[in-house]
């Protein structure tokens, strides 16, 4: 059973389908808390994340684990993990771009979105599919890349919504 779950992380993580689904409403939310002005810094944070993570893969080029120890098969670089780059980026952008009017909310939400992204990595390390490292540093990137390029662009001056 926790193998079958598992596999539902991983394959929800490579999905095209539920990536452009997670665009959609990502800009459904934009438009209907009129926060556009948002939308370019988290565009943009994004597009950054997705160049560093690929460039990264490439650079540092570490095999996955051997697959007489994985229940999965997964191809390219093993670091850093693109399902934790991805869950990482995901509830950065979440908790810094929404204009919160509830505190206890966004501990909420951050402390769910902490959980997902825990149980999509410790998923990945047990199917073989990454080492618990490369699982750590796709956070720190997906972290690091999101949050950093969102504070940088409200710190120089590019538009934005409200502040949360």
């Amino acid at each position: 059973m926790l193998t079958k779950i598992c596999r539902v992380l991983e394959d929800v993580g490579e999905s095209t389908v539920f990536l452009a689904a997670l665009v959609v409403v990502g800009l459904l939310v934009l438009v209907v808390r009129r926060m556009w002005l948002d939308l370019p810094s988290v565009g943009f944070a994004f597009l950054a994340m997705v160049i560093v993570n690929g460039n990264l893969k490439h650079r540092i080029d570490r095999p996955r684990p051997p697959a007489d120890l994985a229940l999965t098969t997964l191809h390219g670089s093993a670091m850093p993990s693109s399902h934790a780059v991805l869950t990482s980026s995901i509830l950065v952008a979440i908790l810094m771009v929404p204009q919160w009017t509830s505190t206890s909310a966004r501990r909420t939400v951050g402390l769910t979105g902490a959980a997902g992204c825990i149980v999509t990595g410790a998923a990945m390390v047990y199917l073989g599919g990454h080492w618990l490292t490369d699982v750590l540093v796709g956070w720190a990137v997906g972290i690091v890349m999101i949050g950093g390029t969102l504070l940088l662009w409200r710190r120089i001056g590019l538009p934005t919504g409200k502040t949360a």
